[in-house]
């Protein structure tokens, strides 16, 4: 998902939730549709392919762009902010601070998540803080000179090893005791000698 809410296809561009900006997300594509799953698998946006031919356009939900509610969007860019320690929540509040659209830059900001490594961004917001920059193309800048975009095939990995982690942390699997397989076991040898008692003699 890019920096402005959409995933591309084909040349065109398709509308996402605004709070799933930087996060690499499974699209599916029929002969008609574009269909686009979270992180869970469950679906979050359908839409309608554009015809072949037809390049550059966008299409938008409205109910994927961000609330009006700006303190709700300042919340959750701050949750996802602090997932890099306190210089993260200090460049983006800095950021909000100082730039007319801070809290649509800080969106931005993590939408360089689809294309550099987390820990990349995090040293780069460590330097844009140090040196005061509060902006994403500070952050840009520093990325392009700093870090190596990663491959197709380690963002799929990342986010193959994210959802794997979130899945496992959701639903833990409880061991059971010994005695239950005993139980179990005790019950089908019960069920397979009156199959055999019911079985007519030759």
């Amino acid at each position: 998902m890019n920096p402005e809410g959409h995933v591309a296809y084909l040349q065109n561009f398709y509308s996402v939730p605004w709070q799933r900006i930087g996060e690499l997300l499974p699209v599916r594509i029929t002969e008609k549709e574009l269909i686009v799953y979270g992180p869970d698998v469950k679906e979050i946006a359908r839409h309608e392919l554009y015809p072949s031919g037809i390049n550059g356009e966008k299409r938008t939900v409205p109910e994927h762009s961000p609330e009006r509610d700006h303190h709700q969007k300042y919340e959750l860019l701050k949750q996802r902010f602090a997932e890099f320690g306190s210089e993260g929540v200090l460049f983006l509040d800095e950021l909000v601070r100082t730039r007319r659209r801070g809290k649509d830059e800080a969106a931005r900001v993590l939408g360089l998540l689809a294309t550099y490594h987390r820990e990349d961004l995090a040293l780069a917001l460590a330097r844009a803080t140090r040196y005061r920059a509060f902006s994403w193309s500070a952050v840009e800048r520093i990325l392009a000179a700093q870090a190596r975009p990663r491959s197709g095939w380690e963002s799929l990995q990342a986010e193959a090893q994210g959802q794997l982690h979130e899945i496992l942390r959701q639903s833990p699997v409880s061991t059971r005791s010994a005695a239950e397989y005993q139980a179990l076991l005790e019950e089908t040898a019960t069920h397979d000698e009156t199959d055999e008692d019911d079985d007519p003699v030759a």
